[in-house]
């Protein structure tokens, strides 16, 4: 342990980009408390939309930080062995500062650092966030069975493993043949509203699509994305907020607005807010199905909640998750929620329906009937959303949730 007592404890994360992972590991570090520990924080690459957010107080560490290649990385890279040049960097962090207990966020970074524990054996808590299946296929090289058999060894070696959901935890045991007693559930942090003061707002201007651009262009873009979300023209406002990503299911959200708009005559309006790799794609199925007038990309934001207020509904259409902060977020703000009942989390956060609407994942049809149900009878859906808000508010309060995850250190720690 450290000079001072305070056992020193590293987060170790890909990259501070806008996802729901990063953005739980930037609440967890604001919160946690220095009088007892002493955070820092590790990235495969230090880069991403939340990295001006991470506290001053918190020394960042990273593998990849823009400094110039060396040969020997050149050599690995092209070997396909950079991963282990970073459990060696990592294996000296852990040297160098001390490290206590490690906090690993995602599947990869799990794996990171149970490379570097390998060489510098250190008490490790790694977390599973997302269904492992999808997600160790999304991420083979070789073969799924070796990559499973190393993803079983680091979760294994771990202290502890915490899973975001009770349908993941019980998913990740058997999937990786986990001793049950091994496996914890710990909910996500409900993270305070960020403003445009307090959370470093910003809108790239070549996210904003849509009608509303053609018709004012001099707007600036913030006013662009305010004009989308605001009630002028009386349509529904549907909300959307995730990585532009196959597993998020924004093509099926699309599909039911193209449903809606061009099949049924509905009159609405969608605002994704989000970048990712499926932007291109997702925004010229907007243009061929001509829905220009009714979608609208406003790209990343640190926090879209501010832009809820007169969201109608939020829609979560995923293949699968682990806990959606989006979805948890949405509700938290009042927004009446729609989601697919993919594995796992939304279930959970819906009470199985009774507090918004429950779709099949990739239907859709389904979807669609179930938005036109919101729009139909919206009285109904704004009491499901108050009582979707106080139960999200019990299960992820962040205060009893930080103080939970500071005795978990302490007792890690402590060797318990």
């Amino acid at each position: 342990m450290s000079l001072n007592s305070r056992p020193r404890v590293l987060f170790v994360i890909g990259s501070m980009g806008g996802g729901g992972a990063e953005r739980q590991i930037l609440e967890i570090i604001k919160r946690l408390d220095r009088a007892r520990f002493e955070p820092l924080l590790y990235l495969a690459v230090k880069q991403g939309e939340l990295l001006d957010e991470v506290p001053t107080d918190v020394p960042i560490f990273a593998f990849w930080d823009g400094t110039p290649e060396t040969l020997l990385r050149r050599i690995l890279r092209y070997a396909k062995l950079t991963r282990l040049l970073r459990h060696i960097h990592l294996a000296q962090v852990l040297r160098s500062q001390r490290i206590d207990v490690i906090y690993d966020r995602t599947y990869l970074a799990t794996l990171d650092a149970a490379g570097g524990c390998w060489l510098r054996p250190t008490r490790r808590v790694s977390c599973c966030v997302a269904d492992p299946g999808p997600e160790l296929e999304l991420h083979v090289r070789f073969s799924v069975t070796v990559s499973r058999w190393f993803a079983r060894r680091a979760y294994r070696r771990a202290s502890i493993v915490l899973a975001n959901s009770e349908g993941l935890r019980n998913r990740v045991i058997e999937y990786f043949q986990l001793p049950p007693d091994h496996v914890k559930v710990f909910y996500n942090l409900l993270a305070d509203v960020r403003t445009e003061e307090n959370g470093r707002e910003q809108i790239e201007p070549s996210s904003i699509e849509g009608s509303v651009k053609s018709l004012v262009p001099a707007r600036t873009e913030r006013e662009l994305v305010r004009s989308a979300c605001s009630k002028v023209d009386g349509r529904f406002l549907i909300v959307n907020a995730g990585r532009l990503h196959p597993q998020k299911g924004h093509r099926n959200l699309l599909e039911a607005i193209d449903d809606l708009v061009n099949k049924r005559g509905r009159l609405l309006r969608l605002v994704i807010f989000g970048k990712g790799e499926t932007e291109a794609e997702l925004k010229e199925f907007v243009r061929s199905h001509r829905l220009e007038s009714s979608v609208t990309f406003a790209g990343f934001v640190g926090d879209p909640r501010h832009w809820y207020q007169n969201a109608d509904l939020f829609v979560l259409p995923s293949h699968f998750e682990g806990m959606p902060n989006a979805l948890i977020e949405a509700i938290d703000s009042g927004v009446p929620a729609l989601s697919t009942d993919c594995p796992s989390g939304p279930r959970e956060i819906l009470d199985g329906g009774r507090c918004g609407g429950l779709v099949p994942a990739g239907d859709s049809t389904a979807i669609a009937d179930c938005i036109a149900a919101a729009m139909d009878h919206r009285d109904e859906w704004r009491s499901r959303a108050e009582l979707a808000r106080e139960r999200v508010r019990a299960m992820f309060d962040p205060d009893k949730g930080i103080r939970r995850l500071e005795n978990l250190f302490e007792g890690i720690v402590a060797g318990n």
